[in-house]
């Protein structure tokens, strides 16, 4: 009878620990969803990033956040769809080497931006 009454005790102290557990880690995954960014962009990818003259890249930001307004812009080339999380890029004559492109995304949590580099080779 008194083992009976250990293997009992035992099975109840178990059963706390483990809803202790469990309220802990729930108190954990609201914290991390707490703390997620309102506003981030994770990545910029580009379908290329070496092309040659007038050949076209898409180039998509991946991002967080709710409301968001894109915009972009770059030192050398041409782009459409600069209001959107894809925009399409290419490079004339004088864009030749080296070309940065910059997104930047806002909403009411403030602005966040990033580049990826294009190098446009001639003909």
């Amino acid at each position: 009878m008194a083992d009976l009454k250990k293997i009992l005790n035992n099975t109840k102290l178990i059963f706390i620990l483990a809803i202790l557990l469990v309220v802990a880690c729930d108190d954990e995954l609201a914290e991390i969803n707490e703390n997620s960014p309102l506003l981030a962009i994770d990545s910029l990818v580009a379908d290329k990033t070496e092309v040659i003259i007038w050949e076209e890249v898409f180039i998509t930001a991946y991002t967080q956040g709710e409301n968001l307004r894109f915009a972009w812009s770059t030192n050398h080339g041409s782009m459409a769809g600069v209001d959107s999380s894809t925009v399409k890029y290419w490079g004339c004559p004088s864009c030749d080497g080296i070309n940065t492109v910059l997104c930047q995304v806002s909403n009411e949590h403030g602005t966040v931006q990033d580049t990826i580099v294009i190098t446009v080779h001639p003909n």
